[in-house]
C-alpha cells in the first residue's frame, strides 16, 4: 500500500495529540490557577468561589468577601473573541454611595506617550515622579489631582516599580485594577495582592466626591 494511503491517518492522528496536548495544557492552567487563588484567599481572608465544570473545563474561580470593610474581588473577564481575545485578571472593590466621580490611570509607555500627542488627557497633580510615571484622565480634573494624595501616589508608584503596570480605573461603581493574564502566574497574583490596598484607598477617594 502506498504511504499516500496513509496521509488521512496521519493527519488526523498529529491533530489528536496537538489536541490533547492543548487539553493538558488547559487542565494544568485551571489547577495551577487554582492553587494561587486558595493561596491568595487564605492569606487575606476571604473566600475561593468556584463554579461547576462543564466537560471537563471549571470556569475561573473567584476570590471575594470583605476586606477594610469593603466588598472586594479577585477575578479573570474577557474582552474580544477567537484568536483576538484576551484574558485578563482583575482586583476590585465596590465603591458605597453615590458616586459619579471617574478617574483612569495608565502607566507610561510609548503608546500612551504617543496618545497623549494626539491630545489623550493627562492630567498632571504636581508630583514628578508620579507625573512621570502615569497618565491621568478624570471627568474632574481638579478633584482628581487633590484626591491622588502623597500616600496614594507613593503607593501606586511603589507597585508600579514592582510591575503592576496594568489598568486602573474608578467607573462603574467600583474601582478595578487588572491586567492582560490568567491567575496562573504567582508573581502576577501577588501584584494584585499588592493592588488591593490601592484599590481600597481610592473607594474612600470616589466615596466622598461631592458633584
Amino acid at each position: 500500500m502506498h504511504f499516500e494511503a496513509f496521509l488521512p491517518l496521519v493527519f488526523v492522528a498529529i491533530f489528536l495529540l496537538l489536541a490533547g496536548v492543548a487539553v493538558v495544557g488547559s487542565l494544568k492552567q485551571q489547577r495551577q490557577a487554582r492553587e494561587q487563588l486558595a493561596g491568595l484567599a487564605r492569606r487575606l481572608g476571604l473566600e475561593l468561589r468556584r463554579q461547576e465544570a462543564k466537560l471537563g473545563f471549571e470556569p475561573p474561580p473567584t476570590v471575594a468577601g470583605r476586606h477594610r470593610n469593603r466588598a472586594v474581588r479577585f477575578f479573570n473577564y474577557t474582552t474580544g473573541s477567537g484568536k483576538s481575545s484576551t484574558t485578563w485578571s482583575a482586583v476590585a472593590a465596590t465603591v458605597g454611595g453615590a458616586g459619579g466621580f471617574s478617574l483612569e490611570l495608565f502607566p507610561e509607555n510609548f503608546v500612551t506617550r504617543i496618545a497623549t500627542a494626539l491630545g489623550l488627557q493627562d492630567i498632571r497633580v504636581g508630583d514628578p515622579a508620579f507625573d512621570q510615571a502615569f497618565i491621568v484622565r478624570s471627568n474632574d480634573p481638579a478633584y482628581a489631582a487633590a484626591a491622588l494624595l502623597p500616600e496614594i501616589r507613593a503607593r501606586l508608584l511603589a507597585e508600579c516599580s514592582s510591575g503592576a503596570r496594568g489598568h486602573l480605573a474608578i467607573k462603574d461603581g467600583e474601582v478595578r485594577y487588572a491586567e492582560a493574564g490568567a491567575f496562573d502566574n504567582e508573581a502576577r497574583v501577588t501584584r494584585l495582592a499588592g493592588m488591593l490596598e490601592v484599590v481600597c484607598d481610592l473607594t474612600e477617594v470616589a466615596e466622598v466626591y461631592k458633584v
